[in-house]
This record gives structure tokens, sequence and C-alpha cells, in this order.
């Protein structure tokens, strides 16, 4: 046999030892093999026996270790308030430079009038920005879970929520669309006024944004899934959360940037505009969360 010929047989012994279709020399490497299979899973009796044992175990000491984890955290935070400075105290953390420097220089240095609204978007805005993203990666976790589209739904089930739909609409509640009529304006109206007064007056984003989110509530239950999606379809809600937070992202960033790096700062407004932005996201997560958990869509 030549060497040409002895070579395609030695790829394909290769390719065979590779796949596991070669039979082995030593037959002793595959003992477990030949033995008979064993049948370990148990009958129901059985089954059933190991998990009331199981439960009667678990509830036995649940309530000892619900009990030593009360007295433990109970420990810790009675000692933790039995140090905390006096009331009054001059030497009380709460008596400090840091709290003279906010109701002093806040809107010298933020730009807003309002205090509260200057810690939460100015000096602690960094801290904002990272609960509006929880909030967003929330929304977003909940529709990987729930939403329910032509991707991972059949046709069955579309059509069955298309009539579970139209049936909703031909029962509404005539009582509750005639209040939602009548309160829907104002709801809007002091969701508006709350998110542009928040720099000036007590209100902003979160507040504002839940307010606008109620709304949303209020008209999907009132006139059907159907009548919101004319105003906040799928589509449109993505866009307007992921502008939110982009929004507050880069106007922040810039802020910092200019602080840091001591430039004058000529943007006015910029509260009003992250005001707003925080605003769309929190509007966006209620509403989200309502629609999602209600019927699986946006």
């Amino acid at each position: 046999m030549s060497k040409k010929e002895e070579q395609p047989d030695r790829l394909k012994q290769f390719v065979s030892w590779v796949d596991g279709d070669r039979e082995p020399k030593d037959r002793t490497l595959f003992v477990m093999e030949q033995r008979p299979h064993r049948e370990f899973r148990p009958s129901e009796e059985e089954f059933e026996r190991r998990e009331k044992d199981r439960l009667r175990k678990f509830f036995n000491w649940y309530p000892i270790a619900a009990a030593v984890i009360c007295v433990a955290l109970g420990i810790i935070l009675f000692t933790t308030v039995m140090n905390m400075p006096g009331f009054g105290q001059e030497d009380n953390p709460i008596n400090n430079e840091v709290a003279e420097r906010y109701l002093e220089h806040s809107e010298e240095e933020t730009g807003s009038e309002n205090v509260v609204t200057a810690m939460i978007i100015g000096y602690r805005g960094f801290d904002t920005l990272g609960e509006s993203c929880v909030l967003f990666l929330a929304v977003s976790a909940v529709m990987i879970l729930l939403l329910r589209d032509r991707k991972n739904t059949s046709e069955h089930e579309l059509q069955q929520m298309e009539r579970e739909e139209t049936a909703v609409q031909g029962r509404s509640d005539l009582i509750l669309k005639q209040v939602a009529w009548v309160l829907l304006p104002f709801i809007f109206l002091f969701a508006i006024y709350v998110l542009l007064n928040g720099e000036t007056s007590p209100g902003g984003g979160f507040s504002g944004g839940t307010i606008l989110g109620a709304g949303l509530i209020l008209f999907s239950a009132a006139f059907g899934p159907g009548h919101t999606r004319v105003l906040m379809n799928q589509r449109r809600y993505s866009a307007v959360r992921t502008f939110g937070l982009l929004l507050y992202a880069v106007l922040y960033g810039v802020y910092i940037f200019i602080g840091a790096n001591g430039l004058p700062n000529y943007l006015t407004g910029m509260i009003l505009l992250i005001d707003l932005a925080v605003g769309l996201v929190v509007a966006c997560t209620v509403y989200g969360f309502y629609a999602l958990f209600s019927r699986g869509e946006i």
C-alpha cells in the first residue's frame, strides 16, 4: 500500500476517533457503560414523604431563624440609635458646613431657587442619574419577561388578545369614562405644572413624572389599550424613555464638565431640562409597569 493511500485511512481513523465512532481497543475504560441502568427516581409515595419531611424540618426551623434575625437586626438598630449624636448638639453632623453651603449657595451654583431640587439634580445629580438608570433597566427587564409580540406569541394567542381587547372595549365602564374625561385634563395640566416649576417650587421630575404616569394609567383603564396606543404605542414609548435617559446623561455630563473645569455656565435652564428628562423616565416607568403586568404589551 502506498503512502498516499495510507494518509486518507489515517485521516479517517483520526476523524472517527474524534467523533467517538471508533471502537476502542481497551474496553475496561468503559466499564460504567456495561453496567445495568439503575432507576433512581423514587415512587410518588416516597417523593411525597420526602417533601413532607423537608417541609416539616423547614417549618420547625423557620420561626427560630426568623426570631434570631429579627433580634439581631433590632440590636443593630438599637445600638445605632443609641450612638447617634443628640439633637441640638454643636458637634452634630447635621450642623456642619455642607447644609449651610446648600442653603446659601445652591441658587448661585446650580441655578435652582428650590434647595431640594438643587440637591437632587445638582449636588446629588450623579446619584439621581443612577436612580433613573435603575428605573430604565427595571422596565427593560419586565419587558424581556412579560412583553408579548409577534416574535414570541403564536397567531392563536394574538387572535385571542385581539378578541379580549375588543370585548373589553365593548363593555367599558361608562362612569369611569365620564370621570376620566373630567379629571384627565387637570391631571396632565398639573403634571406639566409640577415638571416646569420644580426648580422654583416643590415638585420636579420624580413627582411630576409620577403624576403624568398616573394620568396615562387612568386613560388606558378608561378608554382601553386601543385608544392608548394612539397616544403611546410601543415604538413611541421606547423612544421617549430612551430619549429622557440620554438627555439626562448628556446634560449632567456637560454640567459636571463645566463645574470641574471652572468654566462659566451660560446654559440657563439646564435644571429645568434635567427635570423634564427625569419626568419622562419616571412616567414611562410607572405606565410601563401597569401595561406590562396588566396585559403584557405597551
